[in-house]
């Protein structure tokens, strides 16, 4: 299929979405008349680090070149990567165009022209670093305690590949992301030691996930700068209030605590979708949706790379690559830097976005779904990109593709150079699950099929040899494959419990930790959710699982994030501790209550309940994690940070995160509070 076909065939593929729907009416709405009219050129390098699979065949072209957009020049990236693939990329911008248009076309149907906001503007990277009064001297006249605690890290599925979470500790001091402000807080007397507010009147940037590196803080967040514009079309002119989203990576210095100190920042066009660190070097991924009008610029539409200490870049459309059959329209950027230097950002970008990552140490692989009859739950497949990783830079390895759909990150698993990854094709009574083992070119060494017909999959851990795999419908099928000879998987055992997991946890080389619901009759001949369960598996014969023991958690209804987001765990091994923030639910909702519950475990004698902590259901004071450091819990709310001793559970101290001011005004004193 040539380059004209594949273009022509993604334009029929394009369909828009609901949620694209509601940001037009949405930006609709935002669109005002003003008596100033300002139009913010992009002063910026049209580039990408663009790699392309071939059969391990590159070429590199070294050759500046300088190209005029609206009479600024502009340097293209020197080192772009380029490789012949059956993958397609935008031969120029009538043809990424001609995709917008035909997209929009189906969007805005019956909406005046003129009247969609863009996606594209400059952004200034502008921090109001905010701290205590007298923060200092509270450090100085702080009594420093060992660093040689033990303490709570991220809940990650690799080893050495770090994830993202709203809070962080070294141990010594939390780092907590809350109402939209990065704190530091010394962790021994819970005293804040810095604050970071981001928004300004020129850009409104969302804090929402951090790393701590040595003495470098990551700040993951979006930004959004709105920017007036006025832009001549057919003899008239169309006012138009445009904004700019961008998915942010900003950097800091906090080698002195109560002072950080922004370093760089990295942005890309659109909004974050995840992201790992591994070692210094931080990946992070965005998705973009483009808009469409007539007379629209071409740099408007092209996704940029904005950095805050080298020069900005503009993807070029033929550097774009776009996926066949997608059903999104997005732009899709994988990024990599070195938090601790201010080399290249390297970059490659596609037009479709991204379902699942996962990352090993080595490699990045990313999946796109794509709907072969158009519907989620007909014949869909899903094709994976490999990338490998290598002190930040980012070059495509291989490409590949299996039947279905995944349940999340877990689904996949690289092992001794392979990659094993579970699915779930079709839906209903004709659903099937699939395991498949590809190698290091991502083609297929061999295949588990038709696991469990009719049920989908909840949960998959794939622990060296032996992969895991949870199904249900009505009950809990848990299927342990052996999976040391890759060409050859076996289906060990199967376990048939009532409810099932969600999220399996490795206790040790025989047991594993299942995490989800009991269910019960809807009364339509289904199932539902009930109260949660939690489950120690043994494992210990391969073709014999059972269910050592369980608890029950909650009477009635019960709930936790821990089901869908693995880094609500709290874990500390080496007192045989885990817990996680619970919801209870009860017939009188006055009742219901929400906190955190903690369990130890023994082999022996299952699951004892180590104690809780549980209080009204208040969205201000909600338990969103626990951490340890040392001997010492701490339970974080979105205002309130609490400390407990961890062997009594008795409460130590606590640390108001509400943001406040207090005004005196004849004599009255009023308090406003921001969240």
């Amino acid at each position: 299929m040539n380059n004209k076909e594949n273009y022509k065939k993604a334009i029929d593929q394009i369909q828009a979405s609901e949620e694209l729907k509601q940001r037009t009416i949405e930006n609709i709405k935002k669109t005002k008349r003003t008596k100033k009219y300002e139009y913010m050129k992009l002063l910026s390098a049209c580039a990408i680090f663009a790699i392309v699979f071939l059969s391990g065949a590159f070429y590199f072209n070294q050759n500046n070149e300088i190209i005029d957009i609206e009479n600024k020049n502009v340097v293209v990236q020197t080192q772009i990567s380029k490789v012949n693939s059956d993958l397609p990329r935008f031969k120029n911008m009538e043809e990424l165009k001609a995709v917008l248009k035909e997209q929009y076309r189906n969007t805005t149907d019956g909406i005046m022209k003129g009247e969609l906001s863009t996606d594209l503007a400059i952004t200034e990277s502008v921090m109001d670093v905010a701290t205590a009064t007298g923060t200092q001297n509270k450090l100085n006249d702080l009594r420093e305690e060992s660093t040689n605690k033990e303490y709570s890290t991220t809940n990650v599925q690799v080893e050495n590949v770090d994830e993202a979470d709203i809070v962080k500790t070294d141990g010594k001091y939390i780092y907590y992301v809350t109402n939209r402000i990065v704190y530091i807080i010394e962790a021994n007397n819970l005293i804040e030691i810095a604050k970071i507010n981001f928004n300004t009147e020129k850009e409104n940037f969302t804090p929402n996930e951090i790393y701590i590196k040595d003495n470098k803080l990551v700040v993951l967040g979006n930004s959004y700068t709105y920017f007036e514009n006025r832009i001549a079309e057919e003899d008239m002119y169309i006012e138009r209030i445009n904004g700019n989203n961008m998915a942010k990576a900003i950097v800091f210095d906090i080698s002195d605590k109560a002072n950080p100190i922004e370093v760089r920042s990295v942005a890309l066009d659109g909004y974050t979708v995840n992201s790992r660190m591994i070692g210094d070097n931080l990946y992070f991924i965005s998705n973009k949706t483009p808009n469409y009008y007539k007379g629209i610029l071409d740099d408007e539409i092209l996704p940029i790379v904005r950095d805050s200490v080298r020069e900005d870049k503009i993807i070029a459309c033929t550097d774009i690559a776009y996926f066949e059959n997608t059903n999104s329209h997005s732009f899709m950027t994988v990024a990599g830097f070195n938090i601790n230097d201010n080399s290249e950002v390297y970059t490659e970008t596609f037009f479709g976005a991204s379902s699942n990552i996962y990352c090993s140490e080595d490699n990045l692989y990313i999946t796109q779904i794509i709907y072969n009859n158009g519907y989620y739950w007909g014949d869909n497949s899903n094709i994976i990109y490999k990338f490998n990783l290598n002190d930040s830079q980012i070059v495509l390895q291989a490409k590949g593709e299996v039947k279905g759909y995944l349940n999340d990150q877990f689904s996949m698993d690289e092992y001794n150079g392979n990659l094993r990854i579970a699915t779930t094709a079709g839906g209903g009574d004709d659903s099937t699950n699939q395991l498949y083992i590809l190698d290091e070119n991502l083609k297929e060494i061999s295949r588990i099929e038709n696991l469990a017909r009719g049920e989908k999959i909840y949960a998959v851990r794939f622990i060296g040899k032996i992969g895991y795999i949870v199904t249900f419908k009505e009950i809990d099928p848990l299927f342990v494959i052996d999976l040391s000879d890759p060409k050859n998987p076996v289906v060990k055992g199967e376990l048939k419990i009532p409810g099932y997991s969600s999220y399996l946890h490795p206790y040790d080389e025989t047991h594993i930790i299942g995490i989800g619901y009991n269910t019960k009759s809807n009364g339509y001949g289904g199932v539902t959710n009930a109260n949660m369960k939690m489950s120690m598996f043994d494992v210990s014969d391969l073709e014999n699982p059972k269910e050592m023991f369980s608890v029950d958690i909650g009477e009635r209804y019960a709930s936790s994030p821990i089901t869908y987001n693995h880094k609500a765990l709290f874990y500390n091994k080496s007192r045989d501790l885990i817990g996680f923030p619970i919801t209870l639910r009860e017939y009188n909702s006055n009742k219901d209550r929400n906190g955190f519950m903690m369990f130890k475990i023994d082999l022996n004698e299952g699951f004892i309940k180590y104690g809780e902590i549980l209080e009204k259901i208040n969205y201000r004071t909600n338990i969103d994690r626990g951490i340890y450091i040392g001997d010492k819990l701490y339970t974080l709310a979105e205002m309130k940070i609490v400390k407990y001793d961890l062997n009594t559970l008795e409460k130590l101290a606590e640390i108001d995160l509400t943001e406040k001011e207090i005004y005196v005004q004849d004599d009255k004193i009023t308090t406003h509070f921001f969240n």
